[in-house]
């Protein structure tokens, strides 16, 4: 169960990576909303490069989204990971 809007405690500063709580208590609607948004693409999905038990969005990304910036949601891809596909394109044009 979460807690209410009026009885989250929110920072003074809106923190860089929001959880859906604290996200949604800053648009002022609920945490089912929250999904409901991200569900439907009206918010950007969680941010993958936070490897924790609990997704967290960027707060600059949800902004821009809601702005209509869709193409601020878009995560870059890890270096390793382009390394590895570069080195695999090699390896095909090779063969």
């Amino acid at each position: 169960m979460t807690a209410r809007k009026a009885l989250l405690h929110l920072p003074a500063r809106t923190p860089a990576y929001v959880s859906r709580e604290v996200g949604a208590a800053e648009l002022c609607i609920s945490p089912e909303t929250w999904d409901r948004m991200v569900a439907a693409g009206e918010l950007p999905q969680a941010d993958t490069r936070l490897r924790g038990t609990m997704p967290r969005w960027e707060w600059a990304a949800v902004q821009a989204y809601l702005k209509g910036d869709r193409d601020a949601e878009r995560i870059p891809a890890d270096v390793y990971v382009l390394g590895a596909a570069n080195a695999k394109a090699k390896e095909k044009r090779r063969a």
